[in-house]
């Protein structure tokens, strides 16, 4: 057997170390920003698609909630998940399960705060990466939207929410599939690389009550080339 090679990278200032594969897919922004955006909740969470780890220890670094459950479909990366949970001390909060969540998801239910960072792209669409944990992890391939936030549906509690990061060119297909679902948006907030840019990502509150959605103001990334905005600085911190 092959043996995975790997880095290990810090978050909040050394206090959240990750170990993630040197190739393939590896973290970006969106899991700091999701993991600040999650609400404080006195309920167990669930993470669905959770990789290494990287947003569920985050979130309990941020005391977020008092424990995780992270499914994740691809071996190598349950396996540094479990491996990072004990690493930040985490391994009694974080409990990692290895399994695909379209034929799980019916033995989980009433769970108050389900949070995801989804693929981005549909199965066909633009160039698809010949490493199959990067195919998994971008592409609706294991797991596509529909079958995700159908699943999700039926994991929540009656007021339960689910949190995802998604691209923003996708918004109106997420809320059409979601409602088809009986998933509602509450709230989203558009992510944007500058003040003058449009917005590339969101970070979207879905629940299982129609209602007005409403839009937040938008989080900018960088004031200029390379260097965060204030708030980005504060969320990279832990802050």
């Amino acid at each position: 057997m092959v043996e995975l090679l790997t880095t290990t990278d810090a978050f909040y200032h050394g206090k959240v170390v990750i170990k993630q594969p040197k190739k393939g897919y590896r973290f970006a922004v969106d899991s700091p920003i999701l993991a600040a955006y999650l609400p404080r909740s006195t309920c167990p969470a669930l993470e669905v698609g959770c990789g290494v780890g990287v947003i569920s220890l985050l979130a309990l670094k941020l005391k977020k909630f008092p424990t995780v459950t992270g499914i994740e479909i691809q071996e190598s990366l349950y396996q540094l998940a479990v491996e990072n949970a004990a690493a930040n001390g985490l391994a009694a909060r974080f409990h990692i399960v290895r399994g695909d969540f379209k034929r799980i998801h019916a033995g989980i239910a009433n769970v108050q705060t389900i949070f995801c960072n989804p693929p981005f792209f549909k199965a066909g669409q633009g160039h698809v990466s010949p490493d199959p944990s990067i195919r998994l992890a971008r592409f609706e391939i294991a797991l596509d939207l529909p079958g995700l936030l159908r699943g999700c549906a039926a994991c929540l509690a009656p007021r339960g929410r689910l949190y995802l990061v998604f691209p923003f060119s996708r918004r109106e297909e997420l809320l059409e599939v979601a409602a088809a679902c009986g998933l509602y948006a509450a709230t989203y907030r558009p992510v944007q690389p500058f003040a003058d840019s449009k917005p590339d990502r969101l970070l979207m509150r879905l629940g299982k009550t129609d209602g007005r959605c409403r839009r937040e103001r938008p989080l900018v990334l960088f004031r200029d080339k390379g260097v965060y905005t204030a708030e980005m600085e504060r969320i990279l911190a832990g802050e």
